[in-house]
């Protein structure tokens, strides 16, 4: 049994007033693809499905499918945070373009020309404790017993993970200084303790091909010591406000 809900606009992002949009033919969530004009900015949208809710990991895939084709086609893209869904047409250019259509005019204009590239590096565990190991006697020592009680294992683990942290001091300024992509960078704190840096970038569409390139010599460089993943090109989510 399936359970109607109202149709509305879900809105993918904001980009100017007549972009040409292309209906991309499988991605299910682009059905009814249109844009909603107001002035010289216009939001991507499209009629979400009937028979559910949004929600489905397919659904945020097709979220981000559509936007980074935009962005590949040359299109400057101000992404919506995924599962937003106003009633009507009406109401995104009343709500949603009408108040704030200069600040998403100076916002497309920043992102112009420009695309985000992710760069993830975490420490090889197995090559990271090796090398804890080796500079860390006590370490060493209070990891070899196969007896150790509680508050040894939590002593172990805090002080693996400060040394963790004492070899990110030293890894990540070399490793963002290697990679450079100029001031428009964004920096996450570590989530883990393994994670080296989280770094988006914003780099010139032009100057793509040479910021890859370096990624990749990082990475060989760093192999089998810290494995280096890079996301992109993709929309300017780090660098956009909050839509």
């Amino acid at each position: 049994m399936t359970t109607s809900v109202d149709l509305g606009c879900y809105v993918f992002g904001i980009v100017d007033a007549g972009a040409r949009l292309s209906t991309p033919l499988d991605i299910p969530l682009a059905a009814g693809l249109r844009l909603v004009e107001h002035d010289a900015v216009a939001a991507v949208v499209s009629t979400p499905p009937a028979d559910r809710p949004l929600g489905r990991a397919s659904d945020l895939l097709d979220h981000d499918r559509l936007l980074a084709d935009l962005v590949v086609s040359g299109t400057a893209v101000l992404p919506m945070r995924f599962g937003t869904v106003l009633p009507d047409d009406e109401t995104v250019a009343a709500e949603l373009l009408a108040p704030r259509q200069e600040d998403l005019r100076h916002q497309l204009e920043y992102v112009r020309g420009k695309v985000q590239f992710t760069v993830k590096a975490r420490y090889e565990q197995e090559a990271a404790l090796r090398e804890v190991l080796a500079e860390r006697p006590d370490i060493a020592a209070l990891r070899g017993g196969d007896d150790a009680g509680f508050h040894q294992r939590l002593q172990l683990g805090e002080r693996v993970v400060g040394a963790l942290e004492k070899l990110r001091a030293t890894d990540a300024p070399a490793l963002l200084e290697e990679l450079g992509g100029g001031p428009d960078h964004r920096e996450h704190p570590p989530a883990a303790p393994d994670d080296v840096v989280h770094v988006a970038y914003l780099i010139a569409a032009n100057e793509s091909d040479g910021f890859v390139r370096r990624v990749e010599e990082a990475g060989r460089q760093r192999a089998g010591r810290i494995r280096i993943r890079l996301m992109g090109p993709s929309p300017a989510y780090d660098f956009v406000g909050d839509n």
